[in-house]
């Protein structure tokens, strides 16, 4: 690998930089226009994003541009009569290289902000049609696109009098671009020339100090913004660790797409090899993926025989799945995008960094910042920064560290403000980008648009610490919901009716209204004060003030369950009322969701679908969710009195007091234990003797599989069970139905 790490010749950055056209004017007026330049600067790798496209090209719709992600581009259309899809939009331009353009085609300016958007349908949920989104979002790009001196325009019909520097007739704008490609390729040396198989000098140092911390056995984080072939560095120094050393390498990554570019490196670096399922098999070793949660449930052997554990876009997943491969291997690489567009690397670096001093304090840090692609300080990068506040930041933690919570002014936001308020709104996006590991440039478009959404902030002193999304649902038509029960609809929105009416069976839920809590984020610097419990209590205080057609009828929210999490709804006064039965495949949690009543009917409803979870947790333990963690099972497990004959207790006495078999009596003791955790703490049963019955007697785990995780054989583990089942005996009737 040593030949390799020598430096490769500088390229002029500025000519490598690439261009936004925008062609405003009727859609068929801009889709000719953009086949003419396209024509004019001869690109050959064009991707068109739009329901259609004019021959020879094949319009590729905004969903499918992900598939796009680690290929290369010499120009972009994207066509706004079909949608300004945000997602697509950031995703296109990380595949434009050096001297690449993006046709941006819509109506003129003073028109498209009042454009029925194709994607406003994807911002609506009933009873709220295309009409009722908000135009906020074009607004932004409208303002941001005009403030930008790089800009070029055509403009269908321009009036003489407009200034030439953005508006340019056709044939202008066609030199224009023959210029920029002709001095970007004769700027740029053939690959060739360069020293292979590095595209920058960064990459190769990167490399470098990749291999060197994995020799040491340190933790490392690599941070880049997109286009710094980050994820090539990392198949870069896989292939270069296989070459030294052989063995099997791990790799990990939100799914295996993401991983493509890392693979290619490979494979281009250790030729004659055959990847298969995941999995590159080479005589000097491997490299193999495994999804996150199943890399942390995998098999112990399968660890130590990996010899190191390359984790890519670790943005994307969640901070404990993190931890838990931090602790499984000593040589591990986390590496993540700082400023992208399907999660962001600032509240992985903000949170994660917590973890990495408390077990690895001599982790090391590495960035990249030269852009391989594309040249450096690319305008055209950063104008996609601004159309999409990829780069906004919450406030500085300098400005709100001294706020105390008496400070804090809680209140509704009108939206309205956020376009008048820049600074704010970058705060705002900012901290959800912090708080949330999934968040993405539509969720943008959602902030600012979606009609079914509110928005609700903790400020002082112009600083924005604390937020809420909060989205209505509720109050469906009963055709509909018959038809959500049957299973024969599946209407957009509705999250947590349509569950409880299409896997609960509770059509009860169908008239009422909910509002559910999207998202929570409290800044970092104030964590632990009260806050997000503060603007929960804002939402539940407004909520019952409202009456009439708006009166609401309780709270909820979804997420994945965890201990933490769950621990701070139930502290806010929301209870389980539903759990999935499968994994998240890269967080590994199940999603939970839990409510808080708000009127009569919605204590009812809620009343009802805990009743329904306990039935569902007591029949799947055994099953589907015989792998959930037994504390959670405590702390979601519904708890209800139990009436045992006069016979069972006999039979239990004999288990308890006397050398009664367990097997003989295991029914009436699985019938004592599902009174539930309300019970067994008003026994005094500490967390473990709970965990126990919960493995043994609800999950129904082997006595071998118990006693691995604990102290003892079965022999112990049966005196326990003695000494819990007389503890339970001796309990009263709760008198009530949780």
């Amino acid at each position: 690998m040593s030949e390799l790490l020598q430096s490769p010749p500088d390229v002029s950055a500025s000519a490598r930089w690439r261009q936004l056209v925008w062609l405003q004017g009727d859609a068929l007026w801009t889709q000719q226009q953009a086949a003419v330049l396209l024509a004019a600067t001869g690109a050959q790798q064009v991707l068109w994003i739009g329901q259609e496209a004019p021959a020879p090209f094949e319009a590729v719709p905004a969903p499918r541009v992900q598939r796009w992600l680690g290929r290369e581009t010499d120009a972009v259309v994207l066509d706004a009569y079909a949608g300004f899809n945000p997602n697509a939009f950031g995703q296109s331009v990380g595949t434009l290289r050096a001297g690449g353009v993006l046709f941006l085609l819509t109506p003129a300016a003073a028109h498209w902000c009042r454009f029925d958007d194709p994607e406003h349908q994807n911002l609506t949920t009933l009873p709220y049609e295309s009409t009722d989104v908000g135009n906020r979002f074009l607004t932004h790009l409208i303002r941001v696109l005009q403030a930008d001196r790089q800009v070029l325009s055509l403009l269908q019909d321009a009036p003489q009098e407009l200034p030439a520097r953005h508006f340019l007739s056709i044939h202008k704008l066609s030199a224009r671009l023959r210029a920029l490609q002709a001095s970007a390729s004769s700027e740029i040396l053939p690959l060739s020339h360069c020293v292979a198989p590095f595209r920058s000098r960064d990459q190769q140092q990167a490399v470098a100090e990749i291999l060197q911390a994995l020799n040491d056995a340190v933790p490392l984080v690599l941070t880049a913004d997109r286009g710094r072939g980050k994820s090539a560095a990392l198949g870069l120094a896989a292939a270069g660790w296989l070459e030294q050393h052989g063995g099997d390498i791990l790799v990990t990554a939100p799914s295996l797409s993401a991983l493509d570019a890392l693979f290619e490196r490979v494979q281009a670096q250790l030729p004659g090899g055959e990847f298969k399922a995941g999995c590159y098999s080479h005589v000097r070793g491997s490299v193999r993926y495994l999804a996150p949660e199943r890399l942390l449930q995998a098999d112990s052997t399968l660890c130590v025989q990996a010899e190191l554990l390359l984790v890519d876009e670790a943005a994307a997943i969640p901070a404990p799945v993190l931890s838990g491969l931090l602790a499984r291997f000593d040589r591990i690489l986390f590496a993540s995008t700082v400023h992208g567009y399907e999660g962001t690397g600032r509240g992985f670096a903000v949170r994660f960094r917590r973890e990495l001093e408390r077990r690895a304090p001599g982790w090391r840090a590495l960035s990249m910042t030269e852009p391989v692609r594309w040249g450096a300080n690319d305008p055209l990068e950063a104008l996609s920064f601004r159309m999409l506040l990829l780069d906004a930041e919450p406030a500085e933690p300098s400005a709100v560290r001294h706020l105390t919570t008496a400070a804090l002014e809680y209140r509704r936001l009108d939206r309205d403000q956020l376009l008048q308020q820049s600074a704010l709104l970058e705060q705002l996006f900012g901290l959800l980008v912090l708080a949330h590991y999934r968040t993405t440039p539509g969720d943008l478009r959602i902030l600012l648009d979606s009609p079914n959404l509110s928005v609700w902030v903790a400020c002082a002193e112009g600083q924005l610490v604390g937020a809420l999304l909060v989205v209505e649902e509720g109050d469906l038509p009963a055709d509909l919901a018959a038809a959500i029960h049957d299973g024969y609809r599946r209407p957009a929105g509705h999250l947590i009716p349509q569950a409880l009416i299409g896997q609960e069976g509770l059509l009860a839920a169908a008239p009422l209204r909910c509002l559910r809590v999207m998202r929570i984020a409290t800044h970092p610097a104030l964590e632990r004060r009260g806050i997000a419990s503060a603007l929960l209590a804002e939402l539940a205080s407004w909520a019952q003030n409202q009456d009439g057609e708006g009166a609401v009828d309780y709270l909820g929210t979804c997420f994945g369950i965890s201990q933490d999490l769950l621990g701070f709804w139930r502290h806010n006064g929301y209870e389980a009322i539903r759990l999935g039965i499968t994994r998240d495949p890269v967080g590994g949690t199940f999603a939970g969701i839990l409510a808080q009543p708000v009127s009569v009917a919605g204590a009812g409803l809620i009343r009802a679908a805990r009743q329904r979870l306990r039935t569902r947790l007591l029949h799947q333990l055994p099953a589907q969710l015989r792998q959930l963690e037994a504390d959670l099972v405590v702390a979601l497990l519904p708890s209800t009195d139990v009436e045992l004959a006069d016979d069972e207790r006999a039979e239990l006495n004999a288990f308890a007091v006397h050398k009664r078999a367990f097997e003989s009596c295991e029914p009436v003791l699985w019938t004592l234990c599902s009174a539930g955790p309300e019970y067994w703490q008003r026994a005094g049963l500490s967390p473990q003797a709970q965990c126990l019955l919960v493995r043994k007697l609800l999950q129904r785990h082997s006595w071998e599989a118990i006693a691995a995780t604990s102290d003892g054989g079965r022999r112990l583990l049966v005196r326990q069970l003695r000494e819990v089942a007389g503890r339970l005996l001796c309990v009263p009737p709760m008198g009530m139905m949780r």
